[in-house]
């Protein structure tokens, strides 16, 4: 009798409701723990894991629905990048053949009619709306569960990284984000990424040259439906990633070899925040080009050479990405002047939007008055991808594009100055 009434007042004696009511409170490595507390635990959550994970991860790793668009993102998106404004797809998941859905992706829409809200935040498909899953539409199974864990682990390791690097020229300021610094922050992630993934990868570009305002260029119409603020967020991710290349990835931080020689050139290292993003979107020095070259590589690619940096000095990480990307050098980053376009679309220096700080701003709270200009500039995006109201599109033949280098070239330059022979700068080279 006593084993019984012991029994009833433990989990286990609990209703199934009760307990997935539980791990849906939980995070989502405590999910994991508990399910490993017994075999009701384990199976509880087998039987029922999308019902347990999707709510969780919605929840941790919000806006989650940005982040489905970048694990469902591939080379068909961009079949067609001639006058065609960037468009999101669509994210169903099913939980089995014949399934109607649920509703992932984009958030979802004002209440209509035969549509149902289902009660954890996402939208129940109704039969009379399956009409709406066109083309674009990618169906999630439980299969697809696992990957997306992993994404939110990565996504979970910049969270605690990132004050780091943001604060990295003024240490003393560094702290935790607060919850919604953190929102912003993945926000910001989740674009950088999905844009990595279509413009600074494998696939082909859309243009040979760099964008350009006006432009009917996909890579702008992607920035143009972030509003202004959430493309000074950006902004300040960009310059954090840049300073995580450079500190930490850039060839010229060799751990096995740091040779010391008055001829090296000098790595000027400490840039006011503010003028860098103002001013480094057109840099094209030698350290520059390096940088926004491997800011290429996207967040995976990133944490892992963090992670492994005594593992790859200079000469084995120059010959590891070229191998696993062949066309490295051919181009550099462009996320920042995508960005910067389409800020300059919007005449945004007439309003004098206030930049990030190496103490704050950004992803960072000012903590002052300037923080009412979130609101401000927060909701200036494009609906559609498109052009601001009264302006027109314009025809561009540029095939301006400047070359990646991934720094062999100081390979050379090193060789040079320790056989005794000036260096010559490239720029006073004569061709």
């Amino acid at each position: 009798m006593e084993s019984t009434v012991g029994q009833a007042q433990s989990l286990l004696g609990m209703p199934s409701e009760i307990v997935l009511d539980i791990y849906q409170q939980l995070d989502v490595g405590s999910i994991y723990k508990l399910c490993l507390a017994s075999r009701y635990f384990y199976e509880l959550f087998i039987n029922n894991k999308a019902t347990v994970l999707l709510p969780v991860m919605a929840r941790e790793f919000s806006p989650f629905h940005e982040l489905l668009q970048v694990y469902t993102a591939s080379a068909d998106d961009l079949i067609c990048t001639q006058g065609a404004a960037y468009q999101s797809r669509k994210v169903v998941f099913k939980r089995f053949q014949g399934d109607v859905g649920i509703h992932l992706a984009p958030p979802p829409a004002p209440p209509m009619t035969n549509i149902d809200h289902n009660v954890r935040g996402f939208t129940q498909i109704g039969k009379a709306d399956v009409g709406l899953l066109h083309q674009k539409t990618h169906v999630l199974k439980d299969s697809d569960l696992g990957p997306i864990i992993k994404h939110c682990q990565l996504v979970r390791k910049w969270e605690e990284l990132f004050p780091q690097m943001r604060w990295f020229y003024d240490p003393e300021r560094c702290r935790l984000l607060r919850v919604h610094e953190k929102e912003r922050f993945r926000r910001a992630l989740y674009r950088w990424w999905l844009y990595g993934i279509y413009f600074h990868g494998d696939l082909p570009r859309p243009r040979v040259g760099l964008p350009e305002p006006h432009v009917d260029d996909i890579r702008i119409s992607q920035m143009r439906y972030h509003s202004t603020s959430d493309l000074l967020e950006l902004m300040d991710l960009v310059e954090t990633m840049k300073d995580v290349v450079l500190h930490y990835i850039c060839p010229r931080l060799d751990p096995n070899d740091q040779h010391h020689s008055s001829d090296q050139p000098a790595l000027i290292d400490s840039v006011d925040r503010a003028q860098s993003l103002t001013d480094s979107w057109m840099d094209q020095s030698h350290w520059s080009r390096i940088v926004k070259t491997y800011a290429k590589l996207g967040p995976k690619d990133l944490m892992y050479y963090f992670e492994n940096i005594y593992n790859y000095p200079r000469k084995r990480l120059i010959s590891e990405i070229r191998l696993r990307h062949p066309n490295f050098t051919f181009d550099q980053e462009s996320i920042q002047i995508a960005v910067r376009c389409a800020l300059d679309e919007r005449q945004w220096l007439d309003k004098v939007p206030s930049l990030a700080e190496d103490s704050a701003g950004g992803i960072i709270d000012f903590d002052d008055e300037r923080d009412d200009e979130r609101l401000l500039y927060g909701k200036d995006g494009s609906p559609d991808g498109l052009l601001p109201p009264g302006s027109k599109f314009v025809r561009s033949l540029s095939q301006y594009s400047p070359r990646g280098d991934d720094g062999s070239w100081l390979e050379d330059q090193h060789a040079q100055t320790w056989g005794g022979s000036r260096v010559v700068p490239p720029s006073q080279m004569v061709l």
